[in-house]
């Protein structure tokens, strides 16, 4: 029996500022909101490989996730994902704690990920605690090579142990 896929992708933010002023006041309120479903395939807006998990990074500690042999263990089952496009991913910091970052990228020369960071292989992002990072590219998705461009690296570059959760969604051809 088939596998099939399918998976909502929305980040929102909404607010209301308001300026009290003498006899009135003046608020702006509004959401902006990216949502988008993307069904089971390998061709644009279609995804047929996901893996997730939540990991513990120790301080000053690298995870280097080999985005061609990520192993999940389902139904009883161990089960290898090898990306060949990422389309979607998600990372949730869930530390509570100030300072304790997470730095998504950056793996270096000759293995890291970094067609999501304009093919900078020492370029990274950021994500404080109790803070998540979404990152998609629905049309095209990011490359993933074997070997030399498969390694996304999470660095903890603090004192503490960090968790975070971790989904990424992508094709195997």
């Amino acid at each position: 029996m088939a596998d099939s896929l399918s998976v909502d992708l929305k980040a929102s933010m909404a607010w209301l500022l308001a300026e009290s002023l003498d006899l009135s006041t003046v608020n702006d309120n509004a959401t902006l909101e990216y949502s988008v479903s993307i069904v089971d395939g390998t061709a644009a807006d279609k995804a047929d490989l996901l893996w997730h998990d939540e990991r513990v990074i120790s301080a000053v500690s690298n995870d280097d996730l080999d985005l061609t042999a990520l192993t999940n263990t389902i139904f009883g089952s161990t089960v290898t994902i090898n990306f060949t496009k990422v389309r979607a991913i998600l990372l949730v910091n869930t530390s509570t704690t100030a300072g304790d970052f997470l730095n998504v990228g950056g793996a270096g020369a000759g293995s890291a990920f970094d067609t999501p960071f304009a093919g900078d292989a020492d370029a990274k992002v950021q994500v404080g605690a109790d803070s998540a990072l979404l990152l998609a590219n629905k049309k095209d998705g990011w490359a993933v090579t074997g070997g030399t461009g498969d390694i996304l690296r999470v660095h903890n570059p603090g004192g503490n142990s960090v968790t975070y959760r971790i989904a990424i969604i992508g094709t195997s051809s």
